[in-house]
């Protein structure tokens, strides 16, 4: 009798499995915690090559427990407590670790197509601008990556937070213009401070978006391009304001031209013309005008300027958002007409910084009115255009929140406000 119940009290104990120095519960034997981590660790990634990185210890019990859990039952508790690692190549970017692949081959693929992701000149080496290492490590499984998954990591970048301080003149629109950030970018980061009273060595907070890799190319080009054709004017009272007649037409030239062009991430960010060749010169183009356009306000007589769009004024002429806004904007739908507001000759049509699309039109006698944020431009440089004539359409490019024409008056080189040249 005495043997039965020492059988009974010895088969009846059981062991205390403990994972990180915590209870999970009782068990029969080591033996079934040994099977249940091998079950879990063939349903993770990379079954067969994980290791558990968890410390399992046993603590053998001196009483019978009839709360002993069976190989489902422990299954279950410890799915999700236990951390697997295992052997991964690690991509490091200038030494710090990014990107994790369960093998180098994964690795060297991924990197492979970021080049060919951001190759914008087929056929030209292309090279990371950063200290590229392949290094094994041991990672939690959680860190391991698909080539998918790493190729969108590259795609969104990493947002970085980064501390400024205000200078002397500085203003957030500016701020802005200059570090590729918009002024409601700005203000959301800072929201306990006034944009409008700004002081030099406040310190603000930029968060900005970083390429983790950077995939450079530098090739030459060449291209055959047009050459203007200069422009020789006769001025005549005997002519209207604004009205040319061409005595002879003018003929554009040709040449070619050599760049040594750079490329990042499938952004070209410098040209340098390193030769030209011209193939043919061009011919003059001589022209008679009407006398020059004589601006004057409205205090002083018309200025024969027309309203280059139809719509409300969003924002005057003057001090905005800590600086200085130097024309108007013209609220429109978006496509809207715009049109030139007196005749003359276009001496910008294209992206122009934060104007987005931009028109410059000289009218002569310093007189230079500005088209900016347009959608569509349908004039080129060197083009007279007439009064009335459409030029582009309303539009948001460039730094702007909303479609509308940002129109200047500049007159020897200084910004005038235009609502007191318009009729």
């Amino acid at each position: 009798m005495a043997g039965a119940l020492l059988l009974w009290w010895w088969a009846g104990r059981g062991w205390l499995l403990e994972v990180n120095g915590y209870p999970v519960g009782v068990v029969a034997s080591p033996a079934v915690v040994q099977a249940a981590v091998a079950e879990l660790a063939k349903t993770t990634r990379l079954p067969g090559k994980v290791k558990l990185k968890d410390q399992i210890t046993y603590r053998r019990l001196w009483w019978p427990c009839r709360q002993v859990l069976s190989l489902a039952e422990l299954k279950e508790r410890l799915r999700g407590r236990l951390s697997f690692c295992a052997e991964a190549v690690a991509v490091e970017v200038n030494g710090r670790p990014c990107f994790f692949f369960s093998d180098e081959a994964t690795a060297r693929a991924f990197l492979e197509e970021v080049r060919r992701l951001y190759t914008v000149k087929p056929g030209v080496p292309a090279s990371f601008a950063e200290k590229i290492s392949l290094v094994k490590k041991e990672v939690p499984l959680g860190k391991l990556m698909t080539l998918a998954e790493a190729l969108k990591l590259v795609k969104e970048g990493e947002r970085v937070e980064e501390k400024y301080t205000i200078k002397e003149g500085d203003t957030f629109w500016d701020l802005a213009v200059s570090l590729g950030l918009s002024v409601e970018d700005i203000i959301a980061c800072n929201p306990n401070l006034d944009p409008w009273h700004l002081q030099p060595g406040q310190e603000i907070k930029l968060v900005r978006e970083r390429p983790y890799l950077t995939v450079v190319q530098s090739y030459t080009e060449r291209r055959e391009e047009e050459v203007p054709f200069p422009v020789q004017k006769e001025y005549t009272d005997q002519l209207p304001p604004g009205k040319v007649e061409v005595v002879q037409p003018g003929v554009p030239g040709k040449c070619e031209k050599v760049y040594e062009v750079v490329a990042q991430n499938g952004r070209e960010i410098s040209r340098r013309l390193v030769e030209t060749r011209e193939i043919t010169p061009p011919q003059a183009q001589v022209e008679r005008l009407g006398r020059r356009i004589l601006l004057a306000s409205r205090g002083g007589g018309h200025s024969g300027l027309i309203w280059p769009a139809s719509g409300p004024i969003t924002s005057p002429f003057g001090p905005r958002w800590g600086g200085f806004h130097t024309g108007i904007d013209i609220g429109a739908p978006y496509g809207a007409p715009v049109i030139a507001a007196a005749s003359g000759r276009v001496i910008r049509a294209g992206w122009y910084a934060g104007y987005g699309e931009t028109v410059d039109i000289d009218h002569g006698g310093g007189v230079v009115t500005r088209y900016a944020h347009l959608s569509a431009i349908y004039v080129g440089v060197g083009e007279w255009v007439v009064q009335g004539q459409r030029i582009g359409s309303i539009g948001m490019t460039g730094r702007a929140t909303g479609p509308h024409l940002h129109f200047e008056v500049i007159v020897n080189g200084v910004p005038r406000d235009p609502q007191r040249y318009l009729p």
